[in-house]
């Protein structure tokens, strides 16, 4: 808020004195406060979670002005802070809480971010004489390129609606941001006299938003937009779309301020913003709406009474019941020594991936059948059911997986589906051990499906007698069906499981395609990973698809959920045909999972 209170002392012809907080900060703070007691200055202390030792004794110092008299009656202190649950409540308490949240909708963003824009300062570049004080000495270039500036943050700021189909991880984008590049749009306009777009878009998307974004995939997105919006035809061409609506959203011819204002007012309301001005599709609409149920409905879910009135059966007698099930359907573990003896004499990487994951999936049954076997045993008064047994007792009441059962793999499955799954899982590694390597490999019933691959590579590398570090991918989508592959994968592996979100699978041309209306997710046909030299490897024509281990793209430290990007064949390339590109799919969001929340 440090710009609006600098407008507004300004507009009022008060002086603000402001300190950020930090280390060394606390005496120079103290003395801004004190001079501001005395002279009527407004004093702003910036980033006050950053300083909260020295927090209670500004809050003594606060408290001691309620006895004295000599206070200035135009003093006024202004704190800002992150949200911190140590802030000092007696502070909080004698005073006004005023929150800033940027506003929902593209037009609303707009409008706010071209508020910042001294108007008087962005007509004087429309002056036939020169103006010292004028904002931009090339005034076409520069409200074009503002205005696409403007969109460009807009977009950035509510993609963010869509969850993962906007960002991997969402980030605070927020004014400092924009002001900043706005700054340095004029700096650049200003001081060269060639069209600096190149080192504009450098800079605006790599350095300053870009500093904020730790996720490859999400700085792939904004080095798109930035193409996109930041061209020679946003300044030549007359009404340049910014987007793929082509109702909306044009940069407006070069005129005065207040002609900019209208044209915003005129975008659709709060709410109203069409996916396509995203460049998204408009099923991403429907998951939005969806997660957002979702969640009202688990927060409703969590706030019901454990045991039932009346006749009906008590949550004790419901949890047991299902803890009794679920023991009954859990798979017996892997005898991992009888499975060493076995493959004793086979020396491939496959072996040492087979015995990483059943050791791992004997781990997790054991877990589970403990916690089943000891919960019950709670519940009938035989032992103490301990903080962990309450936790499993609440997650089975309302039909979810406890976090301790998701230690070995991460999902987002309710109870009664990741059960069915953890037992396809097994199944799965029962007939690799009973009738050696499956000729089609489920690669979502691998806890770490990078090892799988790696393996693969491996295998390839020692066959060929060359360096892993030489091999990539070559991702051959089959047309055949798993019932009618007989043999296992000359080279590589055939391999099954793979979900396409935000697109399709075209299986009559065989490239990607937009998804049908209301299909959130299409089944991928199998495809074979074959190893190939790293020379060989073809980009053109291919949109480099990110795979996830589940719904949730950003993942954890301990479960990352990106695997690798399989390279998907495009639509053919026709002048105007955006479905033929890869910013078009980088843009919907499009990627593979290997399992759903469902």
């Amino acid at each position: 808020p440090t710009q609006m209170l600098n407008d507004l002392a300004r507009e009022r012809k008060i002086k603000l004195a402001q300190v950020a907080l930090g280390q060394g900060q606390a005496p120079i703070a103290e003395r801004l406060f004190t001079e501001g007691v005395r002279d009527g200055n407004w004093v702003l202390l910036a980033n006050c979670h950053l300083s909260i030792r020295w927090l209670p004794v500004l809050e003594n110092m606060v408290m001691a002005l309620r006895e004295r008299k000599d206070v200035h009656p135009g003093f006024r202190l202004w704190l800002s802070s992150d949200p911190t649950p140590k802030f000092p409540i007696a502070l909080l308490q004698s005073s006004i809480k005023i929150t800033t949240e940027p506003p929902r909708g593209l037009r609303s963003i707009m409008q706010r971010m071209y508020n910042f824009i001294p108007e008087d300062k962005f007509n004087k570049m429309d002056s036939k004489k020169p103006q010292s004080d004028a904002l931009c000495n090339k005034p076409i270039a520069y409200k074009s390129l503002l205005f696409a500036l403007t969109f460009f943050h807009a977009v950035l700021v509510e993609r963010k609606k869509f969850l993962t189909l906007g960002w991997n991880i969402p980030y605070a984008f927020n004014d400092s941001d924009f002001l900043v590049c706005d700054n340095l749009l004029r700096y650049y306009l200003n001081e060269q006299d060639q069209m600096p777009l190149e080192a504009l878009k450098y800079l605006i998307a790599q350095a300053l938003y870009g500093g904020r974004v730790t996720d490859e995939i999400d700085r792939r997105l904004l080095g798109v937009y930035i193409e996109q919006y930041f061209t020679m035809s946003t300044i030549s061409v007359k009404n340049f779309h910014l987007s793929q609506d082509r109702t909306h959203y044009r940069v407006p011819v070069p005129a005065k301020y207040d002609s900019y204002i209208n044209y915003i007012k005129t975008l659709p309301p709060p709410g109203g913003d069409p996916p396509e001005a995203f460049g998204q599709h408009p099923n991403a609409d429907i998951t939005m709406q969806q997660e957002g149920a979702k969640l009202l409905l688990d927060t409703v879910m969590s706030l019901q009474p454990r045991s039932s009135g009346g006749e009906g059966s008590s949550s004790e007698d419901f949890v047991l019941n299902l803890a009794k099930q679920l023991e009954d359907r859990v798979p017996p573990l892997f005898n991992l020594e009888k499975v060493e003896k076995k493959f004793a004499h086979d020396q491939s990487p496959l072996k040492t991936v087979l015995l990483q994951e059943i050791e791992r999936y004997n781990v997790i049954l054991a877990l589970v059948e403990k916690s089943l076997k000891d919960l019950q045993m709670g519940i009938k008064g035989l032992i103490v059911i301990s903080a962990d047994l309450e936790v499993v007792f609440d997650c089975l009441l309302q039909n979810k997986v406890p976090p301790s059962w998701k230690s070995g793999y991460y999902s987002l499955k309710p109870l009664a589906s990741w059960m069915t799954d953890l037992i396809e899982r097994i199944k799965q590694f029962a007939v690799w051990i009973a009738k050696g390597a499956p000729k089609v490999f489920w690669l979502s019933g691998f806890t770490f499906p990078n090892g799988f691959l790696t393996a693969l590579l491996q295998t390839s590398a020692r066959a060929n007698g060359v360096p892993i570090d030489s091999l990539g991918w070559e991702f051959l989508v089959s047309k055949e069906e798993e019932k009618a592959i007989q043999v296992p994968a000359k080279d590589g592996a055939y391999i099954k499981g793979f979900f396409l979100e935000g697109a399709q699978w075209d299986l009559e041309n065989w490239h990607l395609e937009e998804p049908m209306p209301m299909q959130l997710y299409a089944q991928m046909p199998i495809i074979n990973f074959k190893p190939i030299d790293q020379k060989k490897v073809k980009e053109k024509g291919f949109y480099s698809c990110p795979c996830y281990r589940y719904p949730i793209r950003t993942g954890t430290r301990e479960n990352p959920s990106y695997v690798l990007n399989v390279r998907l064949k495009l639509p053919p390339a026709a002048p105007g045909f955006l479905k033929g590109t890869s910013d078009f799919w980088i843009k919907r969001g499009t990627a593979l999972l290997l399992s759903l929340a469902t």
